[in-house]
């Protein structure tokens, strides 16, 4: 729509006639017509945009879209190799360390570790796949320790699955699995546990996570 051209037929339409009696000279005449066609092209420019509705409907659906996509791109913090990082760390989302961390992680997601962790551990869900890792590990979820991996440290979680190298107390209050080339020198407490074939155990087991018993009724004198 063109405001300007509109109002110019509605009010100012002439015969050639009245042309003449309303501009003084053809040069005053082409210059109010370019003045029009001026003001015509910024009517149009403020009624259309500079996108068209189309492409600015798709422009406001990006915005609204665009933190999802940066959350689920930058939802996870990478410490990368050959960085060394002394003091401990506080994420709210989730964390794989390739790098050197001289101190306790704490982070509200996932926790993956491939590099050197010297300190405590605690995530929502922690994999550890390094050489060694020097610190407790406390998990929410569940805990996995690949193999050759070696830990110096108690492992706390709902669940987990060993394949590496354990030196402290391991509480799962959950099912755990200790496969066949885990190496466990300390304590284990859970509520299931299952040992492959190969794996070595230098500590006690207990199943006290059980439901639905009562150890101390069980041997009381009827």
């Amino acid at each position: 729509m063109s405001y300007y051209k509109n109002y110019e037929d509605e009010e100012t339409q002439t015969s050639p006639e009245n042309m003449e009696e309303s501009y003084g000279s053809d040069e005053d005449y082409e210059r109010d017509q370019e003045n029009a066609d001026i003001l015509d092209s910024l009517f149009e420019d403020d009624e259309n945009g500079v996108l068209s509705e189309e492409d600015g409907e798709a422009e406001q659906d990006y915005a609204a879209e665009a933190p999802e996509a940066r959350q689920s791109q930058e939802g996870t913090t990478v410490i990368t190799k050959g960085t060394i990082i002394n003091g401990s760390i506080i994420s709210d989302c989730s964390l794989d360390v390739m790098g050197t961390i001289n101190g306790d992680i704490e982070c509200l997601g996932k926790l993956s570790i491939s590099g050197k962790v010297t300190g405590n551990s605690m995530a929502s869900e922690v994999f550890v796949d390094t050489d060694r890792l020097e610190g407790s590990i406390n998990s929410e979820g569940c805990v996995k320790i690949a193999q050759k991996t070696v830990v110096i440290g108690d492992v706390t979680a709902s669940s987990g699955v060993i394949a590496g190298a354990v030196r402290g107390a391991v509480d799962i209050s959950g099912p755990v699995v200790i496969d066949s080339t885990a190496v466990i020198q300390g304590d284990i407490k859970a509520m299931s546990v299952q040992v492959n074939n190969g794996a070595v155990l230098d500590g006690h087991v207990s199943l006290s996570y059980a439901t639905g018993v009562d150890i101390d009724t069980v041997f009381e004198a009827k």
